[in-house]
This record gives C-alpha cells, sequence and structure tokens, in this order.
C-alpha cells in the first residue's frame, strides 16, 4: 500500500526533510547515512518511491518508467497449469525488482505467439522484461525485439537464438540424481519422459543420456520411457506397459514432479511397491512432494533465487542497454539440489 514520504520518514525513525533528500538525490546529508536509508527503504518495500538518479547529462539511467514486467506467453490457457511451478519465481522475481526500486505487473497473453506484443506494451511503461514461454522461436523473438524493451527468458534457451535466459542447470541435477542412485546400488536406472520438446523438460532427458554414460552405466531402450503424455494419460500407459509387457528398473528418475504422481499410481495398481520394489527420483521440489506416500525423494530447484536471478541479469541487461554497449546474450544456470525423502531403497549391486 502507498503511504507518504511523512509516515515512512516515522518508519525510518528520520525526519521528513531527511526522507526529502535521499528519495530525491539531494545533497545534504552522508553518504553513508543516504545508502543505509536507500537499504531500509528498499528492504521495507518503498523502492518506487526513490527517483531514478540523474546522470552527468541530465539524463535517468533507463529509459522509460520505472516498471518491470512479467510476461506469460502460451498458446492455451490450460498450458498454465504447467506453469504452476512458477509463482515462487515470480515472487523473488518482484522482490528483487522492488529491492532495486522497481514496480512489477504480470501480463497473461492466450495464443497470440507475441503478435500484440508491441499493441500491449510500450518502452512508455516498462522499463524491462522478463518472458516466461514454452518455447522461442524467430517470429517470436523478432516481435519481442521489436517492443524495443529489454528482456530475458525464463527456462527457455535455444542456442541459436540471441537472447538472455537463467535455466535450470539440469545437467548437474540429473547427474547429481543418477550418482546418489548408483550410490544406494542401483545399476538399473530408468528415466520417465512426457514426451514434451521444450524447455527444461525437453533437456532433462537428454542430460538423463550423458549422465549414465559419465557412470558407465547403458541405456537399453526398454529404460528410457516415453508416455506422450501427461496425467491420467500417462498413469494409464505406465500401468499397462509395467503390468502387461515389462518390469521397471529398480529407480527411476522422472521428468518433473507432476509426472511422479503418475508413476507413483502407476507402479502401485501395477503391483510394485516404492521404493522397496522400485526406487523414484523427481525433479523440481514442488510442495506435492511431502504429500505423496512415501515422500517423494526430489532434486529441488530454488526457485526464489532463481527469480532474483533473473531480475539481477535483466537489471544488467538494462543497464548495457542504456549505454549503448554490445549487448552479448547471457546464460545464467541455476543448480538444482537433492532433497531425500523416502522414496528411494539401498539394493544389492547384483540386481
Amino acid at each position: 500500500m502507498a503511504i507518504k514520504s511523512k509516515e515512512l520518514a516515522g518508519l525510518l525513525g528520520v525526519s521528513a526533510a531527511t526522507v526529502s533528500l535521499v528519495l530525491n538525490h539531494k545533497p545534504g546529508i552522508s553518504d553513508e547515512l543516504r545508502n543505509t536509508l536507500l537499504e531500509r527503504i528498499r528492504e521495507m518495500g518503498y523502492g518506487y518511491m526513490i527517483r531514478e538518479a540523474l546522470s552527468e547529462g541530465g539524463q535517468t539511467p533507463f529509459q522509460g518508467t520505472n516498471a518491470i514486467c512479467y510476461v506469460l506467453l502460451s498458446e492455451y490457457p490450460d498450458e498454465m497449469t504447467e506453469a504452476s511451478f512458477f509463482p515462487t519465481v515470480i515472487e523473488g522475481a518482484e522482490r528483487e525488482a522492488r529491492f532495486q526500486g522497481y514496480s512489477f505487473s504480470i501480463v497473461h497473453m492466450y495464443g497470440e505467439k507475441g503478435r500484440r506484443l508491441r499493441e500491449c506494451l510500450s518502452p512508455r511503461h516498462y522499463s524491462g522484461m522478463i518472458v516466461y514461454a514454452k518455447s522461442l522461436d524467430e517470429d517470436t523473438k523478432k516481435q519481442l525485439d521489436e517492443t524495443e524493451i529489454p528482456y530475458i527468458v525464463i527456462d527457455c534457451c535455444d542456442p541459436l537464438l540471441r537472447v538472455s535466459s537463467v535455466t535450470v542447470n539440469n545437467r548437474q541435477g540429473v547427474e547429481a540424481a543418477i550418482r546418489y542412485l548408483y550410490g544406494k546400488g542401483h545399476r538399473k536406472i530408468g528415466y520417465v519422459s512426457s514426451g514434451r520438446s521444450y524447455g527444461s523438460l525437453s533437456e532433462r532427458g537428454r542430460c538423463f543420456r550423458y549422465a549414465m554414460e559419465e557412470m558407465g552405466l547403458a541405456v537399453e531402450p526398454d529404460q528410457f520411457i516415453d508416455t506422450g503424455k501427461i496425467g491420467e494419460g500417462a498413469q494409464k500407459y505406465l500401468e499397462k506397459l509395467w503390468k502387461k509387457e515389462q518390469a521397471p528398473p529398480t529407480a527411476l528418475l522422472v521428468e518433473n514432479d507432476v509426472l511422479a504422481i503418475s508413476v507413483y499410481r502407476a507402479l502401485n495398481r501395477a503391483g510394485y511397491r516404492i521404493p522397496e520394489d522400485v526406487s523414484v527420483i523427481g525433479f523440481e521440489g514442488r510442495s506435492i512432494c511431502t504429500l505423496l506416500e512415501p515422500t517423494l525423494t526430489t532434486m529441488r530447484v530454488p526457485r526464489r533465487l532463481l527469480g532474483r536471478a533473473l531480475m539481477m541479469l535483466l537489471r544488467n541487461k538494462m543497464d548495457l542497454a542504456s549505454r549503448s554497449l554490445e549487448d552479448v546474450p547471457v546464460r545464467v544456470e541455476v543448480n538444482a539440489e537433492l532433497v531425500e525423502m523416502e522414496s528411494v531403497a539401498q539394493v544389492r549391486q547384483e540386481q
């Protein structure tokens, strides 16, 4: 809620005149006091009250308004159920934006693939954008570029496109999971994929093969399971597979925690116990991991930190753009962390 500078002064325990000097970058107080108050104002969530400092030429360091936009691009509204991973990421990005003195808003765009971006988003309204998209192609990139607003993308990196991004370090996370299972005695390790070819999901499948090779383990055709579906469809596919066609490996790494729900149900209905017969590891570290029975071991992604990293990288990009410096695309990767729960068991190596 917006407050007046006099009220802010009361919260800070200083005079209204001192607050005015700080908010407007006027002389009259020590640099130490100014910096201390600026930091406290941002931490309290009132960074939007701080005017942008003028450069030597009398111009603000960033063009446009003091606002950041988080843009969600999706072909269909129901796809956003998969984006339930991102509210905590958004929270982290918003906290960092406000700490840096920016206001923060969210824009949802369905089925438009960026065609109306120039109509909805303008440099007059936003200083920078954080963009979430299922995938990013040349056409969408062109539309984003034409807004003339500096932007970065989240968890969606095409090496052929010149865009900056913050992503999950899937290779590190998958390799950590495989090494953990290997240390538990597992040698027949499988991977369960939904078959969706975008973002981190497709990359994790490739990383599984790399990690298995690093550990000297072969990936048999029946160990990489592509359900081609999510939800109930994935469950039925796996249930039929493990009931009638083949036994599952002793351990499974699952594309993400949501798909692990289908894996749990399919194993249970096919007559397999977790973790006595089959160990299971998820990915992402969602809250559902603690609700499953047994609780799901997972590779947790620090989502608030990922959100803060997004804002820090965007601020750097905005700074480069304001000074007309060379903009070299940067990819920042955030590591995943193993969270041990109850879904992995020790096995004898002869298995």
